[in-house]
């Protein structure tokens, strides 16, 4: 029997990741700067784990080429918006 994750448990866990992510964030006190920092800790961990098991899964499929190049494009627009946040009324 192999230890590598099947597909089914490689989405189980990204799905989890995104779950406990966003729970953690809700239970948060922003006003609390320590708390903060330690949910940034912990979502930085919950994020890399979860990128890399879908690009695994993406590998797996076939599709890494076409995942990297749409992730690349997200992050472009991404990076476009917060560029252009705060320009509102000037030439």
């Amino acid at each position: 029997m192999s230890n590598e994750a099947t597909n089914t448990e490689l989405l189980a866990a990204i799905a989890a990741i995104a779950v406990t992510g966003r729970r953690l964030i809700e239970g948060t006190a922003s006003a609390d700067p320590e708390a903060a920092g330690k949910t940034f800790a912990a979502l930085h961990e919950f994020l890399a784990v979860s990128g890399g098991s879908v690009m695994v899964l993406a590998q797996r499929l076939s599709c890494e080429a076409e995942v990297e190049r749409l992730v690349m494009e997200g992050q472009n627009r991404i990076t476009a918006y917060q560029a252009s946040q705060g320009l509102e009324g000037r030439a």
